[in-house]
């Protein structure tokens, strides 16, 4: 281990001691072993950040019994569920985005990402309306009418069988849930069974731009314009508490809009950031890494995101224990 990494863990540990200190003192987290269930959310780049607000959760000593992951909360759970070592997931995780092939492979799917200066957007119709301006309305109406995608499903494939085992979901070491959308019923399908890899890449095939993704005779796909925070099925696992974490972009006020797409877009975008809203509130704990300011194709800063996650979980757990604090009475409500 390098100097400079050996200062890094020293000062961690110190962060943690002190996180755990504040921990002992917030009712519903302060047993040592405290069961939960994790509920990481779909938000595109910005699901780097579960890796960071995983490593804080793992070292105050919250014994996470389950996770359930929708979209790239689904592979963001999935490495996490095989490997306990946090660290190592980030290196791997990191070591793969900035590689040369997948940048090379991140520039052919965003070639058509948004100026800077465009409204920020991160739902299903972010991508379509991307995908749409550079494909042109020919070919988009082609694509349409011939193709189930406007990309193939090699592009995101390859990435889950660099980083994931072609195992079982039940053969990782903390029990995993992978939510999908079944499009030919409706219905929310929940996967704890069956090939990781495959309900990996059905949680992650967004409707439209990847093609669905066929398991046991259903056509599944990214359910994360409907439900892009699985907390209800978390709370169904009966832990102690359920923490949920949103990578969610806030929403930010529009220009005036003067077409019927730019109408439907952005009632798109604002409907699946209210759901967003809605299904915090069944969360114990929600930590909201703030990453609103980093694009969802952007890839490019994982150092970054990463951090953002650790911080916004340290947060989480400061304010818990400052409300704990006034509501008993106490003080010292800051801990030092």
């Amino acid at each position: 281990m390098t100097k400079r990494r050996r200062k890094v863990s020293e000062l961690v540990k110190a962060v943690n001691r002190r996180l755990r200190q504040s921990l002992m003192r917030v009712p519903h987290l302060s047993a040592r072993g405290t069961r939960a269930t994790v509920a990481l959310g779909g938000g595109g780049a910005r699901g780097i950040a579960h890796l960071g607000a995983m490593e804080v959760l793992r070292g105050l000593g919250i014994r996470i019994e389950h996770i359930t992951g929708v979209s790239i909360g689904s592979l963001a759970g999935a490495l996490c569920a095989l490997n306990e070592d946090i660290s190592d997931v980030q290196e791997r995780v990191i070591r793969l985005v900035t590689s040369e092939e997948f940048q090379r492979r991140q520039s052919r799917m965003f070639a058509t990402a948004p100026a800077a200066d465009e409204p920020a957007t991160s739902g299903l119709f972010a991508w379509w309306e991307q995908f749409s301006r550079y494909l042109g309305t020919r070919r988009r109406m082609l694509d349409l009418i011939s193709r189930p995608s406007l990309l193939p499903g090699e592009l995101i494939h390859s990435i889950i069988e660099t980083l994931l085992p072609d195992i079982d979901i039940r053969d990782v070491r903390v029990p995993l849930t992978i939510v999908a959308l079944d499009l030919q019923s409706g219905r929310q399908v929940v996967m704890t069974r069956g090939s990781l890899r495959s309900a990996v890449l059905a949680s992650t095939a967004i409707p439209g731009v990847f093609p669905p993704v066929e398991i046991d005779g259903r056509q599944l796909v990214d359910i994360g314009v409907i439900d892009a925070l699985p907390v209800a099925v978390a709370s169904e696992y009966g832990s102690d508490i359920t923490i949920a974490v949103d990578v969610g972009a806030d929403i930010e006020p529009s220009p005036p809009l003067h077409t019927a797409k730019d109408i439907f877009l952005r009632i798109s975008d604002v409907t699946e950031r209210h759901v967003r809203q809605y299904t915090r509130g069944m969360a114990d704990l929600v930590i909201r890494p703030p990453v609103s300011d980093i694009p969802w194709y952007d890839f490019s800063r994982p150092q970054e995101l990463i951090e953002c996650g650790r911080v916004a979980a340290r947060q989480t757990i400061f304010r818990e224990f400052a409300r704990s604090s006034m509501s008993n009475g106490q003080s010292d409500a800051h801990p030092r």
